[in-house]
């Protein structure tokens, strides 16, 4: 007697199945053969395929899963572009679905801007019927977003974050709100700052920053935290210093700086007038045996300074845990 396998349990074997039920209109069985060759081999026109499998079938939250698994080259044509914008769509993520079309119209050069701006229109159409049939729905989560302000930071995150699920008029006046109280966390307000710049908002805002004092931006005249030339030039200095000698010491400071310029933004550029010295001092806090090479001794008062900064800022993400 020989142990025979009835199929082999291979990719293309999984496929043909899979096109077998889809014939015979087992969408369910289809999935699960699908899902069982994208578990051997993740490759794009597959994701493709089962992130229409998952719309067709109701499964909204499994098809944006796995979308954003791949979500540049979604972003690659604008065909597979409007499904990623449908799949955002049909999970109500309307703000999502904004910055990315306002994005592309910003860069576009391929000649198919009446096909963006339809898009744009479309998307506004659906948010229009979901604000008109799911009233409800709107209420629930703006009632829970009138308590931001009692929750820790983790929460307020996770709370702020369904805002994205508003239609964009209202997320923008919250928004505005949000970012006068002092109650909201200082990287809650910092997120919803960058959301705004996402959406390309032209009209003056007013924000809280650390230093609790009121400022006023345009967001649509600002980009996002790690777009800031201090940002850009701090992490060429690090690359440049580190990516051979100690990759490891590279993350992990270039971990903590984003967190950092969360913080600052959007004023970071205003604040950092040397990145260089503030690329230094990061090294000192993490090793001063690299940072000595640098002989910055005749720059040490400044340094001084700097590092006062960066411990405070540090100080503050401290709070968030406690």
């Amino acid at each position: 007697m020989t142990n025979k396998i009835p199929f082999p349990k291979n990719y293309e074997r999984f496929i043909e199945l899979g096109q077998e039920a889809i014939k015979n209109n087992h969408l369910i069985e289809a999935v699960d053969y699908y899902e069982q060759a994208y578990a051997i081999r993740q490759d794009f026109p597959l994701n493709l395929v089962l992130v229409n499998m998952y719309l067709e079938t109701g499964e909204n939250e499994q098809a944006l899963s796995l979308a954003s698994e791949m979500k540049e080259k979604y972003f690659a044509y604008l065909d597979h572009m409007e499904t990623y914008i449908q799949i955002l769509i049909q999970n109500h993520m309307f703000i999502q679905a904004h910055s990315i079309i306002n994005e592309r119209i910003l860069m576009e050069q391929s000649g198919e801007m009446r096909k963006l701006i339809s898009l744009k229109k479309k998307i506004r159409h659906l948010e229009l019927m979901y604000q008109q049939f799911e009233v409800g729905k709107i209420k629930e989560l703006k009632d829970e977003l009138d308590h931001l302000n009692k929750h820790n930071y983790y929460e307020q995150m996770a709370i702020v974050k369904k805002a994205g699920q508003l239609p964009q008029d209202e997320f923008i006046v919250i928004g505005k709100k949000f970012l006068l109280d002092e109650r909201v966390h200082n990287l809650v307000r910092s997120w919803i700052l960058e959301e705004l710049v996402r959406l390309h908002v032209k009209e003056e805002v007013e924000f809280l920053w650390r230093d609790n004092k009121k400022y006023t931006v345009v967001p649509a005249s600002v980009g996002t935290p790690l777009d800031s030339a201090a940002y850009q030039r701090i992490l060429l200095f690090l690359e440049k210093e580190l990516i051979n000698d100690d990759p490891i010491l590279l993350v992990d400071i270039m971990e903590e700086i984003r967190l950092h310029f969360a913080l600052l933004y959007p004023l970071a550029d205003e604040i950092i007038k040397d990145p260089r010295l503030w690329a230094v001092s990061y090294v000192i806090s993490y090793n001063h045996s690299i940072a000595q090479k640098y002989q910055v001794d005749e720059e040490r008062l400044e340094i001084e300074k700097i590092q006062k900064i960066q411990s405070q800022i540090r100080f503050e993400l401290e709070k968030m845990v406690l």
